[in-house]
């Protein structure tokens, strides 16, 4: 009897000392998933910068700080998904401005000049679709140096799909936008914060689920469409 009292206390003593250390050390843990979320580069001078599709508000006029410090000669804008709804309201001769349009509207305000920005039209409803189409789009120009300006929580899954598509002929360098709200030291303590993490981390297990796929079975399906660049 005093030997499985013994037993029972040592038992309930472990499982409190265990609890307190996840308590004691999930905001480390938290915030170390936060900041692997984060790929940032030091920026150098780059032949292009691609504005990934997401935040036009806080990426856009970070590009075109880019391109006036001169670090990059032109400005590469794709095109996303409409939104729910906005199909419907095409149809009733509602129109809403594409957020490739947004896009353009905010450069042409910074005094980015057309001539320096190139658009994909095409509509990309995924980073993979992004990098596929960046990638066809680079082939066969001498671009050694593209700058990624994205937001900060999707820059490591960023840079794993364009890494992935470009291989080595392309050097990334990662650009997370400075002034994004994201903090990866409280993110689970914000409901945005906690949503887009969450996100982030569900594209990443695709990724890995999808090179292991590749691993086992290698590569494979049709060759992608052309696309349209103006």
């Amino acid at each position: 009897m005093i030997r499985w009292m013994w037993r029972m206390v040592r038992g309930l003593a472990i499982v409190l000392l265990l609890s307190t250390g996840l308590y004691l050390g999930a905001p480390y843990l938290l915030a170390g998933a936060g900041r692997y979320l984060i790929t940032q580069d030091t920026l150098v001078q780059g032949d292009l910068a691609v504005v990934l599709p997401g935040e036009p508000f806080l990426a856009v006029p970070e590009a075109a700080r880019i391109y006036h410090e001169g670090l990059v000669p032109k400005i590469l804008l794709i095109n996303q998904t409409r939104p729910h709804g906005q199909e419907d309201l095409l149809r009733v001769g509602i129109r809403y401005p594409d957020a490739l349009e947004v896009s353009l509207q905010l450069l042409a305000a910074l005094r980015v000049p057309r001539k320096a920005i190139l658009t994909i039209p095409d509509r990309a409803d995924s980073t993979h679709a992004e990098a596929e189409m960046v990638s066809r789009l680079l082939a066969g120009q001498s671009i050694r140096t593209l700058i990624v300006v994205t937001s900060k929580a999707h820059s490591t899954h960023a840079r794993r799909v364009f890494a992935e598509r470009l291989g080595t002929d392309v050097g990334l360098v990662m650009h997370p936008v400075p002034g994004d709200p994201f903090d990866p030291d409280r993110w689970w303590k914000q409901r945005t914060d906690a949503r887009q993490a969450v996100w982030e981390y569900a594209t990443l297990v695709d990724w890995w689920w999808r090179a292991l796929w590749r691993t086992v079975v290698g590569e494979g399906g049709a060759a992608p469409p052309s696309i349209t660049v103006r």
